[in-house]
């Protein structure tokens, strides 16, 4: 009877605190696989084909952050978001890529396997490396292939892949595509090679960002468990893929949480007794001419 009872109770708490709604664009067309983060980092959501989401334990007075590629963010509470529409901003088109008679490659951020590994656990992440624009590759101006090492546990996990401007206080910034790079990662240690020079993706001058973003997808669920918000007991899912670390002398990555990008060397270990290791995500670029 205890047990029926707390079930019951259960179910009314989730369904009296979700929040849904729908995402669109200014011509009124659904935007698929944005990402929902509730601000103060305790759940999210992703939607679907149709612009459509869902957040299980959001709250009425919640400030919900709306960040999808090639849109201006948006921050808006949670009981006004049944409706919500994002503004587009100008993305300038790449100029048309004549191929040189010599192709050049060169290979930059040492991605690598290695035995430690991040995934943002039940909410929408964005785990973003910079890579700066030195005279070493002055002469390979174009992202040719985007490489990102992962383990996951699920048969075909989803990622999203953005290439990303640095801004006046070097964290990213705005898109280099309207469109995101959306990758399937199948189960297990995976180097993930991913082609992008059909979008004649030129370096700007500043360096670029290239960021993985989780997808709160079915496909992308694994394991089912509980957290604790306003001392309610929720259930949940954890999603894939994790992400490969390497280890680094100086860390040039940023982690996007509660609606904001954060260094990524001011995160301590969970193990407060544990050495501190600077790392980046195992992501790496081939560039060509």
């Amino acid at each position: 009877m205890k047990n029926l009872l707390f079930f019951l109770l259960l179910t009314s708490v989730s369904v009296s605190a979700q929040i849904s709604g729908k995402v669109v664009n200014q011509e009124n067309n659904p935007i698929r696989l944005t990402n929902i983060w509730v601000q103060d980092g305790s759940d999210g959501a992703t939607t679907d084909s149709l612009g459509m989401f869902c957040i299980q334990t959001a709250l009425a007075k919640d400030t919900l952050v709306f960040n999808a590629s090639g849109y201006k963010i948006l921050k808006e509470v949670a009981e006004k978001t049944e409706n919500i529409v994002l503004e587009a901003y100008e993305i300038p088109q790449p100029e048309l890529v004549v191929l040189p008679e010599k192709f050049l490659q060169h290979t930059i951020g040492d991605a690598h396997y290695e035995n430690m590994y991040f995934q943002p656990g039940n909410v929408p992440y964005m785990y973003g490396r910079f890579f700066a624009n030195t005279d070493e590759i002055k002469e390979v101006q174009y992202v040719d292939r985007v490489i990102v090492y992962t383990k996951s546990a699920v048969a075909d996990a989803t990622i999203k892949i953005r290439l990303m401007r640095m801004n006046e206080y070097g964290c990213p910034s705005d898109d280099l595509l309207v469109e995101p790079i959306i990758e399937h990662v199948k189960r297990g240690n995976k180097k993930n090679v991913i082609r992008v020079l059909q979008h004649n993706v030129k370096l700007p001058k500043d360096g670029i960002f290239v960021a993985v973003e989780w997808l709160m997808t079915e496909n992308n669920q694994f394991r089912p468990a509980n957290f604790v918000k306003n001392e309610n007991l929720f259930e949940d899912y954890r999603y894939q893929p994790d992400v490969m670390n390497n280890k680094v002398e100086k860390t040039s990555s940023f982690r996007y949480m509660y609606g904001e990008w954060f260094p990524n060397d001011q995160f301590q270990p969970r193990n407060p007794n544990a050495p501190r290791e600077i790392v980046d995500p195992a992501i790496g670029l081939i560039l060509s001419n």
